[in-house]
């Protein structure tokens, strides 16, 4: 008998006596072949991680591995791509449809920026503080901030400014923190 005739039989040997096993001595007499034969198929099966042995005082026990477990049917296995693949159509939809919306985002708040009235006063105006924040409304920031000692020019590089006059309170152990930090 050639050896993949003979491990085909083992096989159906070995399921049919499931979890119990069979030890090899009797394995070898139902196949009607030596004893070392026996070990070459079960080797093989060891090696493929479809048997275990156990050795015990009146031989070696071999039990079949069962795996089926752990396989997923086909139908289902085909169900289940199917809804991945649709997920994954949703998914891609639902990236075009935020980068289209931060770009429309982006577009508004760009209008928005342009459509605001820049107000023009003859008057200057005194603040009653010893601090004022100044936000530009561009994202690209500021141009140029100079300091004369007396007076601080600020340019942008798009119109709009807010100015702040709200006066924040100072942490007196973050200013020394940071002195340290530049040491």
């Amino acid at each position: 008998m050639k050896l993949v005739e003979l491990a085909k039989l083992s096989i159906e040997l070995l399921r049919e006596n499931g979890e119990q096993g069979i030890r090899s001595d009797l394995l070898a007499e139902q196949l009607g072949v030596p004893k070392r034969r026996v070990y070459d198929v079960v080797a093989i099966l060891r090696a493929l991680d479809q048997v275990e042995t156990q050795r015990r005082f009146n031989g070696t026990t071999v039990v079949w591995i069962d795996r089926s477990q752990e396989t997923v049917p086909v139908a289902e296995y085909t169900d289940i791509k199917k809804q991945l693949d649709v997920e994954r159509t949703l998914r891609k939809d639902l990236q075009l449809q935020v980068v289209e919306t931060k770009e429309q985002l982006r577009r508004a708040k760009s209008k928005l920026r342009y459509d605001v009235q820049s107000v023009e006063c003859a008057n200057k105006t005194e603040f009653p503080t010893s601090q004022i924040r100044i936000r530009s409304i561009s994202s690209k920031g500021f141009k140029k901030v100079a300091d004369s000692g007396h007076e601080v020019t600020i340019e942008t590089y798009e119109p709009g400014m807010v100015v702040d006059p709200t006066e924040k309170e100072s942490d007196k152990h973050s200013e020394l923190i940071k002195s340290l930090q530049r040491i």
